[in-house]
């Protein structure tokens, strides 16, 4: 099957399909060892035609196992081999383990240019597993000697976080390439969810750079005093360059302002709680929960994909498209999310590195882009679902990067995470809280007495870790569902929480007999019922389980019909190639859980590819043949007030 770079490296197929899964799990949180995504470190270079030599740097970044290549070419711009550049081509080579850079070295001709001139370096051919990654080319500008080019003007960056009670935004303007002559560029602000006027003071005007002039320039942006939740944005934007300079990239950026007042999670116009053992609205009104899982926040920063947008345009655009969800008869989406990356720690990547620590937040607006996306999935009418899903813990006193699913949140961070998100978003009646993504305890690869159900409550010391490319010995202690809920209960929070259980939250048998706590009578059951085929017919996936299907499918009735909701926070079904041909299992699943009263979200509304588990083709939310089709239909109808959909 075909699959992306990110699909590949972080973890959306199942184990069905990924050998080295423990215990076949196909839930979200497992991955197999990955050679890795090659691609250049960056889309642009510029260097004089004097520098004798260009230096393209070529990263492999996801994973390191085994011996991977990747081809290089050069090829025509505006410059021309043999005049401007020599032609270069050859292939890269990275041993088992290697995830250091590599250079493509190109060779200049010191040619008599009087205007920038450009070609690219383009990566093709990957072998050993590995797979191309974005970008796969770089542009190099080459710059005439003397510095006779006017160069380009651009944002320093393509994004902002700045906090209300600074005062004033300030957004930095580069000129690059040359700085020959005298050069401008026109700037202006644009509402976002942020206005003119309310959150900010709209600012125009022109920016000047005297002949040999590269120093940055800066806009600045008086923001309101008047205190405001929640975090809104706008944007500034660059136009009509002069004096032979050129508009570069980005020439538009987008300013977020973390409000002041009270949590930076804001408050909602929505309102979802428990009452008489399912979800109400603050009309008192039943509400079934129907949406989709966007991932992308649980790996993009932490991996360093993408340091101006933790999304990395995973759903298709830069951010997801929370109008187009809404439009499939969505009511709700699920937001996985990185411990590190919302705490901010230097974390190591792997256990026998601990030595080289790197920022899981390296934009340093992980935060403020998690709240913004609350703020606007909610606009759209969508309550959301945040969701701990990948934790990790310390070893030998330096904190692990959380780069794939572990057996259960560690005790070292996951508090700390839960009172954080907790204090921000406890003011936000829109929001639920999922303790954490799929737990899977098993007896042998922990200490003490207790059944595995006990120690997902109470918590337990692990002996196993999970590394991202195979399971490593490495005592650690497990934090309880029981003390992470009295976290969130201890900052005031009274949002409802969701409980996952074991295998993988497949084992939703053991949620009455080992649910936590909860003062305020706010929680509900997370099970992640994907399919199993046997001899061809689909049934719920439930490792070491007798009967699986039928057990765990009465087991999540019995929930409901105990007084808890039951939310399928995660489901997946096969693609069929050809359009209007429905996959087996959400046919199955979707009619069973509308019957019984049980929520569901499917996995997952981005553009991965591949044959499992992926509802859409594009950003517009066109819907994935098959698997996509049936659930906006479905949704749709289900959205209409019909009782009984197909």
């Amino acid at each position: 099957m075909r699959m992306t770079p990110l699909f590949r490296t972080m973890l959306v197929l199942g184990c069905a399909a990924l050998a080295a899964c423990n215990s076949g799990s196909t839930g979200s949180g497992q991955v197999a060892a990955d050679p890795g995504v090659l691609q250049v470190a960056k889309a642009s270079y510029t260097v004089p035609v004097t520098a004798g030599t260009a230096a393209v740097e070529v990263a492999r970044a996801g994973g390191a196992a085994g011996t991977v290549s990747v081809n290089y070419a050069t090829l025509d711009g505006t410059a021309v081999a043999g005049t401007v550049y020599v032609a270069t081509s050859g292939s890269l080579t990275w041993a088992d383990g290697d995830t250091a850079t590599k250079t493509v070295s190109v060779t200049l001709k010191n040619a008599a240019i009087t205007a920038d001139k450009t070609f690219q370096v383009t990566l093709s051919a990957p072998a050993g597993g590995a797979t191309l990654g974005n970008p796969a080319a770089a542009t190099v500008a080459v710059t005439p000697a003397g510095g006779t080019s006017a160069g380009t003007v651009a944002l320093a960056q393509a994004s902002y976080t700045v906090s209300q009670a600074t005062g004033s935004a300030a957004i930095k303007v580069a000129r690059a390439g040359g700085s020959t002559g005298a050069v401008s560029v026109n700037y202006a602000t644009g509402n976002g969810t942020a206005m003119a006027g309310t959150h900010y003071t709209a600012t125009s005007g022109m920016l000047n750079w005297a002949t040999g002039d590269a120093a940055d320039k800066t806009i600045t942006v008086p923001l309101s005093a008047t205190a405001f939740s929640g975090s809104k944005s706008f944007t500034v934007t660059l136009s009509a360059p002069a004096g032979g300079a050129t508009l570069g990239a980005p020439a538009s950026g987008t300013v977020s302002i973390t409000g002041s007042s009270g949590g930076s999670g804001g408050t909602s116009n929505l309102s979802i709680h428990i009452s008489g053992g399912h979800f109400v609205d603050a009309g008192g009104n039943t509400v079934q929960l129907r949406g989709v899982n966007v991932s992308g926040l649980e790996f993009v920063a932490v991996g360093g994909w993408s340091a101006s947008n933790p999304w990395g345009s995973q759903a298709g655009s830069a951010t997801p498209n929370w109008a187009a969800i809404a439009s499939w008869g969505s009511n709700v989406v699920r937001l996985p999310l990185n411990e590190a990356s919302w705490l901010g720690y230097q974390c190591a990547k792997s256990p026998s590195a601990l030595g080289t620590l790197s920022n899981p937040d390296p934009g340093g607006n992980y935060q403020a882009t998690v709240i913004k996306s609350v703020t606007d999935a909610e606009a759209a009418g969508l309550y959301v679902i945040l969701d701990l899903h990948w934790s990790a813990p310390n070893s030998s006193g330096t904190p692990l990067c959380p780069v794939t699913q572990n057996a259960m949140a560690s005790a070292d961070h996951a508090l700390d995470f839960w009172t954080s998100v907790a204090n921000t978003f406890k003011t936000n009646t829109g929001v639920i809280f999922e303790l954490f993504n799929e737990p899977f305890v098993f007896a042998a690869d922990t200490t003490g007495s207790g059944t595995p159900a006990a120690k997902i409550l109470n918590g337990t010391t692990s002996t196993k870790y999970q590394n991202g490319s195979g399971t490593v010995s490495l005592t650690w202690q497990m934090t309880g569902m029981q003390q992470m809920l009295d976290a969130v209960r201890g900052t005031g929070a009274t949002n409802p929480v969701l409980i996952g259980s074991n295998s993988w939250s497949q084992q939703i048998v053991d949620f009455l007999a080992y649910k936590p706590v909860d003062p305020a009578n706010q929680i509900g059951a997370a099970w992640h019922p994907y399919p199993n085929y046997v001899n061809g017919v689909p049934s719920v996936r439930c490792d070491n389980l007798p009967s699986c299907s039928a057990t765990a499918m009465a087991a999540a009735q019995a929930v409901v019909n105990a007084g808890y909701p039951v939310v399928a926070s995660e489901y997946g079904d096969s693609l069929t190639l050809v359009s209007g041909a429905h996959s087996p299992w959400s046919q199955i699943l979707l009619p069973f859980a509308d019957a019984a009263g049980i929520s569901y979200l499917g996995w997952t509304w981005d553009t991965w590819g591949g044959t499992e588990f992926v509802l859409i083709k594009d950003g517009a939310g066109t819907p994935s043949f098959g698997y996509g089709e049936y659930v906006k239909q479905h949704y749709q109808c289900r959205a209409a007030g019909t009782a009984n959909c197909p």
